[in-house]
């Protein structure tokens, strides 16, 4: 088990490292022109939520000093609960489609920094190096950059946000809500089947591991 937690320790310096460089590419208003527009929307979303909370404590107060009945507060929550949730799902879809550049520079930084520059150091990435891990092939034979590919898509969820940049662009915002549905769905099912079967699989291999046939190994002392 303890090659599972260092797995989890290097990942989490790996994607700190990717996140940094994906935050810092997106913030640059020449590259991404929608970065100002997300900003000013989510603070938007921000205040909006802070009203909707300032709302729920008030009428929880009017209740308690007895100014309204039970009923009278069940409808008000309703009615502020179904406003709430309207506008919740307007600001969340414009974050979405404010977001689509960020992601796309998102993408590419988790394929060159998993993909390419593992392939080219011979399956480690900082965090593995850090952690005296690998990458290899689960046959002994050497892994081709498809290999790193393969396992990207699935455990770095690129193929999660490829699939929501489509539908995103596509789909109406209804379908697109419909279909975000799914999207949560199948990733979470996903992280749960990478967790259970890196925790229970007797060589550790997770679900990218066994779609890219790959396993990781320790090449420290024990």
């Amino acid at each position: 088990m303890k090659i599972v937690f260092k797995r989890a320790v290097a990942y989490m310096i790996d994607m700190l490292i990717v996140s940094a460089i994906s935050t810092l590419i997106a913030s640059n208003a020449y590259i991404n022109k929608d970065y100002k527009n997300y900003i000013n929307t989510y603070e938007e979303y921000d205040s909006f939520y802070e009203k909707y909370e300032n709302s729920i404590e008030d009428l929880q107060e009017s209740l308690e000093d007895e100014e309204i009945t039970q009923d009278e507060y069940d409808t008000e929550l309703e009615k502020i609960n179904n406003s709430y949730n309207d506008k919740n799902i307007e600001y969340n879809y414009k974050l979405i489609k404010f977001s689509i550049v960020s992601t796309i520079i998102s993408i590419l930084v988790i394929l060159i920094y998993f993909v390419v520059i593992q392939y080219y150091f011979n399956g480690k990435t900082l965090g593995k190096w850090i952690m005296k891990l690998r990458v290899v092939s689960n046959n002994d034979k050497k892994l081709n950059i498809l290999n790193y590919l393969l396992r990207s898509l699935i455990l770095n969820s690129v193929l999660i946000n490829i699939l929501t940049i489509i539908f995103v662009v596509t789909l109406s915002k209804n379908n697109y809500l419909i279909a975000n549905e799914i999207i949560y769905v199948v990733n979470y099912v996903m992280e749960i089947a990478i967790v259970f079967m890196m925790f229970f699989d007797k060589n550790n291999r997770g679900l990218q591991d066994y779609v890219a046939n790959t396993k990781v190994i320790y090449e420290g002392v024990e």
